[in-house]
């Protein structure tokens, strides 16, 4: 293709943390295997950028029991940790993946993940996108886009969660988020949009059929979200009831401090 497809690897991509955290732990525990092997007949997967959701959706999803257990499997962390568990240190993403789906696929046939932007390049090993991303994405059976509208939000979320290391409701602060910085927000900014651009970009000139699903929409109206995306993946009629939000809001008094400091210095308040 002539045309450029998305953004390329840049470094402002999150580099892969040293250690595993709890909820990296927890995803890959056995205790999330469905009972049994299925064979997948209904594939989809949610493209996303750090901060965006993703988790809540995607756990809503794994609570149904009817979707899967839409991981990042192109995570790095998560990819490492079935190195050291499976002891194939040459494991790739790819065959990570492929591995999960024995363990992850629900019983009636549905395999489901995550991906950020960058992890989809590193999986396909390319700086840019190329043809091998595009024919992945293209024998999915559905694509979900999950976006925030409100970057400057997302980008402030994106910076606490890296000072205090905890990226969910279930994982404890290690540190402090007093000290996180207009800076930090404005370089958190760069990393998020390095993501959800790519995404844009690659959707369009791919022409990709992505359903778009809005953080704000996810909070302000959780249930009625919840069906559009279930009735998307034509499993609302196996749902009678949408699973409780299973984790929580990690926004504070600092964020909104943040906020107002970020918006004031870029001239927008």
């Amino acid at each position: 293709m002539t045309q450029p497809l998305g953004l390329s690897l840049s470094k402002s991509a999150t580099p892969m943390p040293e250690f595993f955290s709890p909820k990296n732990l927890l995803e890959m525990s056995s205790d999330r295997d469905f009972a049994r092997n299925t064979p997948v007949r209904m594939r989809y997967s949610i493209l996303s950028s750090q901060r965006s959701g993703s988790t809540l959706l995607a756990r809503m999803l794994f609570e149904t029991r009817k979707a899967g257990d839409p991981l990042e499997f192109f995570n790095l962390r998560l990819v490492r940790l079935a190195q050291v568990q499976t002891g194939n240190q040459s494991l790739t993403p790819i065959e990570f993946m492929r591995l999960m789906e024995l363990r992850r696929t629900s019983p009636n046939g549905v395999f489901g993940m995550k991906i950020h932007y960058e992890q989809m390049l590193r999986a396909f090993q390319t700086n840019v996108p190329n043809q091998k991303m595009i024919e992945f994405l293209r024998n999915q059976d559905r694509l979900l886009w999950i976006r925030r509208r409100d970057r400057l939000r997302q980008a402030i979320s994106h910076a606490v969660a890296t000072q205090t290391n905890s990226w969910s409701s279930e994982e404890p602060q290690k540190a402090p988020a007093g000290s996180v910085s207009c800076l930090d927000c404005i370089n958190s900014l760069q990393i998020i949009s390095f993501q959800d651009f790519g995404w844009e970009q690659f959707i369009r000139v791919a022409k990709l059929q992505a359903r778009v699903v809005w953080y704000e929409d996810l909070i302000s109206d959780y249930e009625e979200t919840c069906r559009l995306v279930l009735r998307n993946l034509k499993l609302e009629s196996a749902v009678p009831s949408i699973p409780p939000p299973p984790i929580q809001s990690q926004s504070g008094a600092v964020n909104d401090r943040l906020y107002e400091e970020l918006t004031r210095y870029l001239g927008l308040s």
